[in-house]
């Protein structure tokens, strides 16, 4: 008996979370038996007389428990990783919350420890490749560009963005929210979820709620990032001698070899910094919480120069407090100012990368040793402008052969043009809740919502041809203010009577918004007279226009009732009804209704209690929900002025009148209707998670704010908004999930979503039967490269099918698609789809000991993508090298590109559309949470430090800068016009808690 007493021993050790957070109160008991400890508050414990053979089991609320034999150890540090039922017990939903368990629509939700393994610098790029159904792409790389959200597909043929609520609050952006802020997002994507917001929930609801104190006295933390981006791409263009040969081939003999071989991707672009700084503190008493940050972000372009920039600063606090044991009262609130300094961008004529893509590679980038050619001086002399040099006094590279409108990029990024967009935003809300008895809540809620933006562009004089010339300087300046204010008010009322559980809310709201141009202003002085862009001088002052506001009033009533019965059978249905005076006096009100089921079919008296399937819910759903978000007010009015460009009209002598907008009396309420089959299940002791839905949406009566695309242009005004047609999206969606954390402490989480999208226009109204919405324009197609299109999807591409290049002749083949002899406009068809057909995303983390590691992954699966940077009235212009590569040279020839002398005509043809699939890995993070001994001399809790790679690797077959083409206008989705490439980054940061 001694000697196997001799064998026992005392084990301490530490137990954290994943993020190295200390946890107090974790039981560890040794298997078997009832004799154990719990965690000191540091996280510490201590366990005498243990036995080598004993296992000892670590559990506590919300963790997934953990078994370790004790073997020959003394000390065993444990790192306890969240159950994922756990994780989601709780998720918000439309005024209120509920568990996870008991929700019957399709949710999707992204907690704070995934946004804080997160490097992105903005919201939108927390979501991309995290959920399924949900897609985020990039409006430009430019610093401080936004993203296009897009969930279960384009529900309109105009703005698709989802309803972005923070804090209970509606916002008109969450561009700058910080990401460090950020406790969770909840993404609304069936109507039934969506509903409750009636309105504007037709795109789906994206819920940010933001992060409040906890107990446990004052909690520091601190963040910061430094950044280097690179661009990283396969694009190639023809170099100099490739150049040379393909324009003598097309007959251009006239172009020669000059002794200059410039890259122009490679001059375009270099290295640049960014760096950001987050630091917060927050605490709780029993009445009382707080939470207050700072953050700062400070980020250059990888345009060559400094012309392109960002920087931001974010100010949060929220604070909460029981004044009483029935009522609480709270606030939050945040400001944000930024500056954005842009280049010319998204144009396939006056874009820097557009120009970078196009001009001769036989153009230098500067000059070198003063050898300036005289032609470039005689041009700068007989208009009497400067020469474009840089700041050494260099003189910019004049296109050598390429003519029109075609410059320099580097030039054009840095001296030529520039954009500058100053703005802020104040987004807080205040609320009071009443409990005066049990079940029973009151909330009053008011926020506020004002943003500003103050934009000016100014343009240097230069000369380069009669295309591309500015012979004074010029400038124009807007600011534009948006002003909302929300106040809503609504009663919650539960009870539970035996197994039956009952929810009601029923509430009110009323909104106003006003967005105005307080200054829009535009003008030139010369050369001679020039002291700096001062807008208030009078040279500059020549136009100001004070647009007034258009109304844009909304109050609503709405109410949500839930059921379940046991847990097991669940119903709810809600109903809202909005008016809003941006529709006609006969359609002001709309009326929003929605419906759901659940039935958790694991809590039925058939289910196994040792099934491997813990868990099995049924969901079904069906809604209505509206859209308001693409219109500007007053349809129903027609503006007719007497004043056109500050001009009075004159009409033989007398002031004559003109209508600039003919009203709308028929228009409708754009309204989406959804219906959703879902699953969800766990499995394996809730390590598996799984889930499955199935959801068709039309989008009926879907509005277009340009009235010009129906009114004949003989006409001579434009219609305002119409009612378009009918969209279907449909498709599956899935989300898999497993982790665990095995004996030796690797933990591991593995998440994947995939989704599949079918878009389509089902009905058209307002133009003749067979016709079309002409949408996006660009200079090699005069008819337009997107379509609005019964049978179609929605903004297709427009153009000519090719079957094949001539072997004889090394033209294009153009196919006769009408049925009528020869190649006309009737013969241009549908030449590809900017909608992916699959959307998948994923996440690996992994971790053991104090070492961590998280891949991320998103991408796209048959989605297209077409080129329109090329300018088919400039012959001699820069191509990609696979037009060199692949092109016809001599008859017999079997080419994939025409020969160069017929590539023009290729340029409205389906050659220009390439496949845009790709898959991206959004991060590779490696982390070191430090040893606490260490930690410690510096009086902190907890101290990681990383490394990042985001965005570094793109695998897609699509030729051009970068396959996550961005997209400005909604009828412009897929257009490639010289886009602002996503930088590659990698980034060091640290994050510290005290």
């Amino acid at each position: 008996m001694q000697n196997v007493f001799s064998q026992n021993k005392t084990i301490t050790g530490q137990v954290k979370d994943t993020s190295g957070n200390l946890l107090p109160g974790v039981s560890v008991l040794i298997k078997g038996t009832q004799k154990g400890t719990n965690t000191d508050f540091d996280g510490n414990y201590s366990l005498d007389n243990v036995s080598p053979k004993d296992e000892l089991v670590f559990t506590f609320i919300g963790m997934n428990a953990i078994t370790i034999l004790v073997g020959n150890q003394t000390k065993i540090d444990v790192v306890l990783q969240e159950n994922l039922e756990s994780l989601n017990e709780i998720v918000v939903v439309g005024y209120g919350s509920k568990k996870k368990s008991l929700v019957t629509g399709a949710i999707s939700s992204i907690d704070s420890k995934q946004i804080k393994s997160s490097s992105n610098q903005r919201v939108e790029a927390v979501l991309q490749g995290r959920t399924s159904g949900v897609t985020v792409s990039s409006s430009s790389g430019s610093p401080g560009s936004g993203a296009k959200i897009r969930i279960r597909g384009a529900g309109s043929s105009g703005n698709s963005e989802p309803l972005f609520i923070v804090d209970g609050m509606k916002a008109s952006s969450i561009a700058d929210i910080a990401p460090a802020d950020i406790a969770n997002i909840e993404i609304l994507k069936d109507a039934a979820s969506a509903a409750i917001y009636g309105t504007e929930g037709a795109n789906g609801v994206v819920i940010i709620t933001t992060k409040r104190g906890k107990k446990g006295g004052l909690k520091v933390s601190y963040n910061s990032q430094l950044g280097i981006q690179t661009l990283k791409t396969n694009m190639e263009l023809m170099n100099a001698s490739q150049f040379v040969q393909y324009m003598n081939e097309a007959g251009i003999t006239s172009v020669v070899d000059n002794g200059y071989d410039t890259n122009w991707i490679d001059e375009t672009f270099s290295t640049a910094l960014m760096h950001r700084n987050d630091i917060n503190l927050s605490g709780a008493t029993d009445k009382f919480s707080y939470y207050t940050s700072a953050s700062h972000l400070d980020q250059d372009g990888i345009i060559t120069g400094n012309n392109d920039s960002f920087k931001r600063t974010t100010i949060r606090i929220n604070l909460k407090a029981d004044i009483t044991k029935w009522l609480e009262f709270g606030v939050n609130s945040t400001y944000s100012s930024s500056d954005k300094s842009g280049i010319p961008e998204n144009s396939d004529t006056r874009g820097v990368i557009q120009n970078a893509l196009i001009l001769d590679p036989l153009t230098p980038v500067t000059y070198a040793n003063g050898q300036v050619p005289q032609f470039v001086i005689d041009n700068a002399n007989n208009n009497d402008v400067p020469l474009l040099t840089d700041n050494n006094g260099n003189v910019y590279g004049y296109p050598s052969y390429s003519t029109g409108e075609v410059i320099n990029p580097v030039a054009y990024a840095n001296v030529i043009n520039k954009t500058t967009v100053d703005s802020y935003q104040w987004l807080t809300s205040t609320y009071l809740k009443f409990k005066p008895f049990d079940g029973f809540s009151f909330t009053s809620r008011f926020g506020y919502d004002e943003n500003q933006w103050d934009t000016k562009n100014t343009i240097n004089p230069y000369y380069v041809t009669s295309e591309a010339a500015n012979t004074a300087y010029t400038g124009s300046q807007n600011i534009v203010e948006s002003k909302r204010w929300l106040w809503e008010n609504f009663a919650s009322y539960e009870k539970e009577i035996g197994n039956h559980s009952f929810k009601l809310l029923a509430g009110y709201s009323a909104e106003n918004t006003r967005v105005k141009t307080i200054i829009s202003r535009s003008g030139s002085t010369s050369i001679a007279n020039f002291t700096g862009f001062d807008f208030d001088l009078p040279d500059f002052n020549t136009q100001i226009n004070l647009v007034d506001p258009s109304p844009d009033n909304m109050v609503s009533m709405f109410g949500r009732f839930s059921y379940d019965y046991a847990g097991k059978y669940l119903f709810e249905a809600s109903l809202r009804r909005d008016k809003s005076d941006k529709f006609p006096t006969a359609n002001k009100a709309g009326t929003f209704p929605a419906f759901s089921t659940g039935w958790v079919v694991s809590k039925e008296g058939f289910w196994k209690e040792d099934s491997k399937l813990d868990y099995l819910k049924l969901r079904a759903s069906w809604g209505q929900n509206g859209s308001r978000s693409n219109l500007s007010g007053n349809s129903d009015k027609t503006y007719i002025t007497s004043i056109i460009n500050g001009q009075t009209i004159d009409y033989l002598g007398s002031t004559g009148a003109q209508i600039t907008g003919y009203s709308n009396l028929n228009l409708v309420w754009e309204t989406s209707e959804q219906l959703d089959l879902g699953i969800d299940l766990r499995a394996f002791d809730s390590r598996l998670s799984f889930s499955i839905d199935y959801y068709k949406k039309t989008t009926r009566d879907a509005i277009v704010s340009d009235g010009s695309l129906i009114t004949p242009g003989s006409a001579g005004f434009v219609s305002n908004e119409f009612n378009a047609g009918t969209i279907e999206n449909k498709g599956f969606e899935f989300e898999l999930g497993y982790g665990d954390t095995t004996e030796n402490g690797l933990r591991y989480n593995i998440n994947a979503n995939l989704s599949t999208l079918q878009n389509k226009v089902t009905e058209i109204l307002f133009v003749p039967e067979g016709t079309s919405l002409t949408g996006a324009g660009a200079p090699q197609n005069a008819d337009g490269i997107t379509r609005f299109t019964e049978g179609q999807p929605s903004w297709y591409f427009y153009g000519y099918q090719t079957n094949g290049i001539d072997p004889a002749t090394g033209e294009v083949i153009i196919v006769d698609t009408d049925g009528v002899n020869g190649i006309t406009n009737a013969d241009k068809t549908n030449i590809g789809s900017p909608h992916p057909d699959v959307l998948f995303g994923g996440n690996i983390s992994l971790g053991y000991k104090d070492f961590d590691f998280n891949l991320q992954f998103q991408g796209t699966i048959g989605n297209d993508i077409i080129s329109t940077y090329h300018q088919p009235s400039r012959a001699i212009t820069n191509k990609p090298l696979h037009y060199f590569t692949e092109r016809w040279q001599n008859p017999g020839d079997v080419a994939t590109y025409p020969g160069a002398g017929s590539v023009i005509g290729s340029y409205q043809t389906d050659l220009m559309v390439e496949d845009g699939s790709f898959m991206r890995i959004k991060q590779i993070q490696f982390g070191y949470t430090l040893p606490e001994h260490i930690v410690k001399r510096i009086r902190a809790k907890n101290l990681r430090i990383y490394v990042s790679l985001d965005d570094y690797f793109t695998f897609t077959k699509y030729k051009g800068l970068d396959p996550e083409v961005g997209n400005f206008n909604f009828n412009s989705i897929g257009v490639d016009r010289g886009f602002f490439p996503t930088a590659a980054k990698a980034i060091f940061g640290l994050s510290l808690d005290f």
